[in-house]
């Protein structure tokens, strides 16, 4: 008998990237597991609901959609987002409670991504006897800022923390701050950290099932990883990368810059 995969995933208004998306977990389900799907969805406008149910009809899954007038908060720290995703996030991951699943895939749903990604996860964590949750580098096609070493750098920092809580570096390849992750990340090395998450996340699922989200103002990933210290570790995989396309309408470069030039100066 094959072993399962939960695959977790919140949409709105996802008809951009959704038919993109449902292709990539689709190369998934040739690899040699069975794959289940938790999906939430609100007040969506466009087709995501209609697109969403068709795909799912003839595999294994629980899906809500719901109509709740919600306002639809751009990708910015607000403390009222941050709640509202923890109530979205914990109503999707009350759908898994029944799941025999040895794994959970916590999918942001534009991310892109490979069945390769979702191989070297398994094998991370199934090869680093204390983790229990796996995470990318989450790349954005926004350059290294600090150094220039990269036409990419490291998107998903709000939520990163390393193995000591200090906050990490934003706009750069490499977002740690002290020499020995450096070394790691530089020799494609897991990473341990206090927070992450990355878009493309693996649990396992019986830690999932012990956990939630919350926020006391800051990201609600936070606390959630610090739910799962008791059970085991957190990883960043630096060889593993997906990506995710920025809306550019949200990219300043001069700020963008100042912020990396601020870390420069704090660096030294």
């Amino acid at each position: 008998m094959r072993e399962v995969i939960s695959v977790y995933s919140l949409w709105r208004d996802s008809e951009p990237h959704i038919h993109r998306t449902l292709r990539q977990l689709e190369d998934l389900e040739s690899l040699d597991y069975e794959f289940e799907y938790y999906f939430y969805e609100n007040d969506s406008k466009d087709n995501t609901v209609s697109i969403l149910k068709d795909w799912l009809k003839n595999r294994r899954h629980k899906f809500i959609h719901e109509n709740l007038n919600a306002e639809k908060f751009k990708s910015t720290p607000s403390v009222e987002r941050m709640k509202f995703l923890c109530e979205c996030r914990n109503k999707c991951k009350g759908l898994l409670q029944d799941t025999q699943s040895s794994y959970t895939l916590l999918l942001d749903s534009d991310i892109e991504f490979n069945k390769n990604n979702l191989i070297q996860h398994l094998n991370a964590i199934k090869q680093l006897d204390d983790c229990c949750l796996i995470t990318p580098n989450v790349r954005q096609d926004i350059p290294d800022l600090m150094y220039g070493v990269t036409e990419d750098s490291y998107y998903d920092v709000y939520p990163l923390f390393d193995s000591r809580s200090k906050k990490c570096w934003y706009f750069t390849d490499c977002p740690f701050t002290n020499g020995l992750d450096r070394m790691k990340w530089s020799l494609g090395q897991p990473i341990k950290c206090a927070s992450a998450f990355g878009g493309f996340a693996l649990i396992k699922t019986d830690v999932l099932k012990k956990v939630k989200w919350s926020t006391d103002g800051m990201c609600d990933h936070v606390n959630f990883c610090k739910e799962i210290w008791p059970y085991g570790s957190i990883y960043l995989d630096p060889k593993n990368k997906v990506h995710v396309k920025v809306d550019e309408s949200m990219i300043h470069m001069p700020s963008l810059r100042s912020i990396a030039n601020t870390q420069l100066k704090n660096e030294s």
